[in-house]
């Protein structure tokens, strides 16, 4: 089994609690967006959405 160094643990801990809270966000914001006009989504619907938006997200962090 593979040892990994403090800083390299420290640093996954650190990018998992920002993919938490960035999903968290999105969802926030989009719990938001559909409080606004009537709208029926399925939960097909609901987690296409969700999948192109945290792809969005992801692709952000990469080029930051």
């Amino acid at each position: 089994m593979a040892r990994i160094a403090t800083s390299e643990y420290v640093r996954e801990l650190i990018r998992a609690d920002e993919k938490r809270k960035a999903e968290e966000r999105l969802d926030a914001l989009l719990l938001e967006g559909l409080g606004g006009a009537q709208t029926e989504l399925t939960p097909l619907e609901w987690k296409a959405i969700r999948k192109e938006a945290l792809a969005k997200v992801d692709a952000r962090k990469k080029t930051a």
